[in-house]
């Protein structure tokens, strides 16, 4: 009890939900309410009187209703306020009140329900066991990467004395006439990849050997059930016309190819170093890998129920992320529910990971230095090619320096467990 008269009693409906009993004399609420009149008072413009002048009882006949409902929405707050520091406890959402009762004279009771982050015990995070990792590059990975800048490096060149051949990429122009209504179809103008499995069989057919200008006229007798429905069970006649034919030229893996992407050295110097950004991403993933099934294995021994307001929001976060990815598709509406469901489970692991780190980091008694931050800055402008200035003042601007702190020291955390981790 803060205030003489002021009584308080916290429920604990679990250990997330709390709700807090209150009970306001009726002296709080009559002086709040004798406040409140006086601002009423002050801006009243009633017929017959200079605004602020109005009888405080005229005023206080026509407000009443208003008034008490302001002195509810200034005093409750502030009350429920004081009882929650006092308590040292700090909802993680709005509280929600419900049971508003006053009788006259008597004094305000109601109760206020929320959520908290609720406390727990650590496990001995010193004895997890995790398998070891062990990051390898073959050959055969270094071959596939070349070939996969070989690939990018491609040229597409016009196609000389010959007709069109599969993997050629040929501009067409074709048209349509449905032999039942005998409408035509618009012009469709494409680059078509000659060959191509999603192409129609009739049209690979046709290309095969076409020079660019000829013309050729086929006929597709369409299933009832194909997918393009705008043809679906029809036949069409269709003109189909060759206008350009460029093959796809990728160069050879020579010294030569790898002075052009930048490695003086040559294909063999591209070679290293391309077996060296792989063993380091390897690395990387492998580290992330065993990171993951420590947090995990902490995880599985804490008993920690997540506040529901927080995983809500933290689901909606994640799912925000999910169907940004995905934007430019449609989603089945089972699709969506397995969305939702993946959203909310990645919520709760990240949660339940935070709330864990943060109590390690807060045990072992971690903290984060000037100096590591502004590393942090400096590596961040590197990668971003932008001023070390520039990161700061956006770090700053966007209120996400403390977010930045709170990154490094969970890295830390991390970089601890991994450490005191049992490999196996």
């Amino acid at each position: 009890m803060s205030t003489p008269g002021r009584t308080s009693r916290l429920v604990d409906v679990s250990p997330s939900r709390k709700e807090l009993e209150l009970e306001i004399p009726d002296e709080d609420f009559r002086k709040e309410f004798e406040k409140t009149l006086d601002e009423y008072v002050g801006r009243a413009k009633l017929p017959g009187f200079r605004k602020g002048h109005a009888p405080r009882d005229m005023v206080r006949k026509m407000f009443d209703h208003d008034i008490e409902h302001d002195v509810y929405d200034s005093l409750i707050p502030r009350v429920l306020g004081e009882e929650l520091e006092g308590l040292r406890l700090n909802p993680v959402n709005v509280p929600v009140l419900r049971d508003l009762k006053r009788e006259e004279g008597g004094p305000v009771r109601c109760t206020a329900a929320f959520e908290v982050l609720p406390d727990f015990e650590l496990p001995d995070y010193r004895a997890v066991q995790v398998k070891r990792r062990t990051a390898e590059v073959t050959d055969a990975d270094v071959d596939k990467a070349v070939d996969e800048l070989r690939a990018r490096a491609s040229e597409y060149v016009p196609v000389q004395g010959r007709g069109a051949a599969d993997g050629d990429y040929v501009v067409v122009e074709m048209q349509g006439r449905d032999l039942r209504t005998k409408r035509l179809l618009p012009v469709e103008k494409a680059v078509v990849l000659a060959g191509h499995a999603e192409n129609e069989p009739a049209l690979n057919e046709q290309l095969r050997g076409m020079a660019a200008g000829e013309e050729r006229a086929f006929r597709v007798e369409y299933p009832k059930d194909h997918a393009n429905k705008r043809v679906a069970g029809k036949n069409i006649d269709y003109s189909l016309k060759v206008r350009d034919i460029k093959e796809r030229k990728v160069p050879e893996p020579t010294d030569d190819f790898a002075r052009s992407i930048g490695h003086a050295g040559g294909i063999g110097d591209l070679r290293e170093r391309i077996r060296k950004d792989l063993l380091e991403a390897r690395e990387r993933a492998g580290r992330s890998e065993a990171a993951s099934e420590v947090l995990a294995g902490i995880a599985a021994r804490v008993s920690l129920e997540l506040p529901e307001s927080v995983v809500e929001q933290e689901t909606l976060s994640v799912l925000k992320r999910m169907l940004s990815a995905v934007r430019d598709r449609r989603i089945a509406p089972e699709a969506l529910e397995s969305l939702k469901a993946e959203a909310r489970r990645q919520a709760v692991d990240h949660l339940r990971n935070h709330l864990i780190l943060e109590k390690i980091a807060r045990k072992e008694g971690f903290g984060v230095g000037e100096e590591e931050v502004q590393a942090e800055i400096r590596s961040l402008a590197q990668a971003n090619q932008v001023s070390e200035a520039a990161v700061a003042d956006m770090l700053n601007r966007e209120g996400r320096r403390e977010e930045l702190v709170e990154s490094l020291l969970f890295r830390k955390t991390v970089d601890f467990l991994m450490k005191t981790a049992i490999m196996s």
